[in-house]
């Protein structure tokens, strides 16, 4: 299984107001909250441990086909990159940069290949060309899809691939994470 998520670090300073009160009770376990509050870039921690939750919820939602419903304060964070949710831990690799954070979650057998993008619209076609090469396909027979629970599903001759997917924007930063 996997997940990902990308925060775009101008965007969310803009349009988000983490400081005010009860926001971080909301989202964070008291133990998210002590490292919060302790780090040298506490904007920076939040966003870390928001992108490592969100990814780690994609990559749940889809292992049990949950139909959308994130509630942050059940996925714990924990430090040296994971997430546990229930009795289920994900591997969460995160990229700080200047501009954005990035997570991607995953089982610890899943391999994967991932990209971002700050041009939105090249992803889906981007994309569908590696999946192609990586499986030795035609691009034209692939499309994809969000099933009911809005899960990207790879389709190959419009029937539903084995190929795990997860598609993740936030202001001017795109990413996907395709399994190998």
């Amino acid at each position: 299984m996997i997940g990902n998520d990308i925060v775009d670090l101008r965007l969310s300073r803009k349009e988000s107001n983490w400081k005010r009160k009860g926001w971080i009770e909301k989202i964070f376990t008291t133990i998210e909250q002590h490292y919060i509050f302790e780090a040298d870039r506490p904007e920076i921690q939040i966003w870390k441990f928001w992108s490592m939750k969100e990814a780690a919820y994609k990559a749940h939602q889809r292992r049990f086909e949950h139909p959308p419903k994130y509630n942050p304060i059940d996925f714990n964070c924990i430090l040296g990159g994971k997430v546990a949710i229930d009795q289920y831990i994900y591997k969460v690799f995160t990229k700080i940069a200047d501009n954005y954070i990035y997570s991607i979650a995953k089982e610890s057998t899943t391999n994967y290949t991932s990209q971002i993008f700050n041009d939105i619209p090249k992803i889906q076609p981007f994309l569908l060309q590696k999946i192609a090469e990586k499986y030795d396909i035609d691009s034209s027979v692939l499309t994809i899809k969000k099933n009911d629970n809005q899960i990207p599903i790879v389709y190959i001759n419009q029937r539903p691939s084995n190929i795990l997917l997860s598609i993740t924007h936030h202001g001017q930063y795109s990413a996907f994470v395709v399994s190998n």
